[in-house]
């Protein structure tokens, strides 16, 4: 019966499994094979071993853009994780229109991000955008500020929007974190006198530690697959200021002069093994925070 049982899941299984070994194992592994060598999509693949990723790692463009990746993931990660548990902390408590405010902190987070760079490269604009305008109204700044066009503010200007689109979903992770745990807690901590901020961090983070390293581990795997964003806002100007590994990728791949398949999948893959050690580690924390 154990046998028949066993070889019934195993044949329910076979079609899920086809489905992923034609659509996720297949293209991963022939991606692969495509890094090997060197191919403009149309002509035929040239065998050249690992020589597209040497060239990338030896690519002045590609350490440029994996340090303004690196400076994206840090400014985003800190302030999403930073504004969402304010937010959280928040909402986390009974006022009228509650469920209209939790709704409202949610809605950049289902816009698409053609929307939203479109929306704020008008609200950047250094002549007829709301920012520029709103600063110069209350003479918090005397001149309008190039967001988009200044090396040194633009990479910051796009950690703000990915702040803005997606702090409202890592709310609503802090949210059901903050629900599940025991007012009794609270309320013992005040009869033995402890302060707000000694019920914060012994109690409310003490208690969230394995939903912040969660929420970590999306947004830094968020921020360094981001592509949408800083293509539709800046392409990766001015001056490759605000190239991330993506954007590099996607340029290197259909480069008009020299496009290159082999090149692309290169940095497409190295890009998954920085995600993958960076999910390891995230994992291992998790799990020493969960014991």
């Amino acid at each position: 019966m154990r046998r028949k049982d066993n070889t019934t899941a195993y044949l329910l299984l076979i079609p899920a499994l086809l489905l992923f070994g034609m659509f996720t194992l297949y293209p991963f592994l022939y991606g692969l094979f495509i890094s090997l060598h060197r191919w403009d999509g149309f002509s035929d693949m040239v065998f050249i071993g690992f020589s597209n990723y040497q060239r990338v790692l030896g690519d002045p463009d590609f350490a440029n853009a994996f340090k303004n990746n690196v400076l994206y993931a840090v400014g985003s990660v800190t302030g999403k994780i930073t504004l969402s548990l304010i937010i959280a902390l928040l909402l986390n408590r009974s006022f009228r229109g509650l469920t209209f405010f939790r709704g409202v902190f949610f809605v950049p987070v289902v816009l698409s991000f053609i929307a939203v760079g479109s929306l704020w490269q008008r609200i950047y604009d250094p002549v007829l955008g709301i920012l520029n305008v709103f600063l110069l109204k209350t003479s918090i700044i005397s001149e309008p500020i190039l967001w988009l066009a200044d090396p040194t503010l633009a990479i910051w200007s796009l950690v703000m929007v990915d702040i803005w689109k997606w702090a409202g979903y890592h709310a609503v992770l802090f949210l059901a974190g903050l629900q599940t745990i025991p007012a009794d807690l609270y309320e013992a901590a005040s009869v033995d006198g402890a302060n707000r901020f000694s019920k914060f961090i012994y109690i409310t983070v003490a208690n969230l530690k394995s939903i912040l390293l969660m929420n970590i581990t999306i947004a830094l795997m968020g921020a360094f697959s981001v592509f949408d964003l800083v293509h539709i806002m800046t392409r990766g100007g001015p001056y490759k200021s605000t190239e991330v590994m993506l954007t590099y990728m996607y340029t290197k791949t259909f480069d008009a002069s020299n496009s290159n398949f082999g090149f692309g999948s290169s940095v497409a893959y190295l890009l998954f093994v920085i995600i993958l050690v960076i999910t390891v580690v995230q994992s291992r924390a998790m799990n020493k925070a969960e014991e």
